[in-house]
């Protein structure tokens, strides 16, 4: 029997709705899953190892799905990530990711993780990790923070330990302006006056596995007003008034009102609490005090 040309259309026209409906009907759901309540219920099998950082990509994660599912597995921002030994560092996970997989499928990769035991040993290469939820308010702050604004995950540790473990926030570099809003963000949030000075610290992990700590340069911002054309002075004190610089060059203040960035090493100083002394080599004109 042959079909009319009117027939032949709706025909074609039933054969291309066929195809579109079974085009949509080849696409997986997926059911979105928390890391824990996966590993909790049995529906992946998870490895997470250390590899033997403190921070940035420090964890090693290796998933199996056993389903047969498609699973979205979510690790959502605030999960800490605990050693097998308790004198190691435990690390936090501040912004949410999300693993794809497949049916019976596995996933290996890295995820980032930081510090939240700055006195702690750093974590051991190899060190098996159990997971769980962060319940430090300030934590879930501090990375809905970072969800909203873009900051370089650089200063991602010392705001970390800024709440884990008191630090100073003028550890925050704050050159660039979204490290320097973060910087303001944080001096609210942990009750820390917002420094004049940046002092990022040089670190490096010792033989025990412990963190080094060293504050390698003071920078910031200066401010004050003087007199014009004033021959300014800016001598270094220690905190009980020793000196530790007395400058014997000046600058001439051609402008009543003086800006300017300063920038000082102090690599291998005395730990403690010092001073910038401005002057015009007769008064004081102000002074800006700093902590190495």
């Amino acid at each position: 029997m042959r079909l009319s040309k009117k027939n032949s259309f709706f025909v074609l026209g039933l054969c291309a709705i066929t195809f579109v409906i079974q085009a949509f009907d080849v696409v997986p759901t997926e059911k979105e899953i928390n890391l824990s309540q996966a590993i909790e219920n049995n529906s992946i099998i998870a490895d997470i190892q250390s590899i033997g950082s403190y921070h940035g990509k420090s964890i090693s994660m290796s998933l199996t799905n056993k389903t047969s599912s498609h699973l979205k597995i979510k690790i959502p921002s605030g999960t800490l990530f605990h050693p097998e030994n308790e004198g190691e560092q435990t690390l936090i996970h501040l912004e949410d990711n999300f693993i794809a997989l497949k049916p019976h499928s596995s996933y290996s990769g890295m995820l980032a993780g930081f510090c939240t035991e700055a006195n702690d040993r750093c974590p051991t290469e190899g060190n098996e990790m159990k997971i769980s939820q962060n319940k430090n308010d300030k934590f879930n702050k501090l990375a809905n923070y970072l969800k909203d604004n873009n900051v370089s995950k650089s200063v991602y540790q010392d705001a970390i330990w800024a709440i884990s473990d008191g630090k100073s926030i003028a550890n925050i570099d704050a050159s660039e302006p979204s490290s320097a809003a973060l910087r303001k963000f944080m001096a609210v949030l942990t009750g820390q006056k917002n420094t004049w000075y940046s002092s990022p610290q040089n670190r490096h992990v010792d033989e025990g596995g412990n963190i080094v700590h060293e504050t390698v340069v003071i920078k910031g911002q200066l401010e004050f007003d003087c007199k014009k054309n004033a021959k300014v002075r800016q001598d270094i004190y220690k905190e009980n008034g020793e000196s530790v610089f007395i400058s014997e060059k000046y600058m001439t203040a051609h402008i009543s009102h003086i800006n300017y960035k300063f920038t000082m090493r102090v690599r291998g100083w005395e730990k403690g609490k010092y001073y910038i002394l401005i002057h015009d080599g007769t008064d004081e004109i102000t002074r800006y005090a700093f902590v190495v």
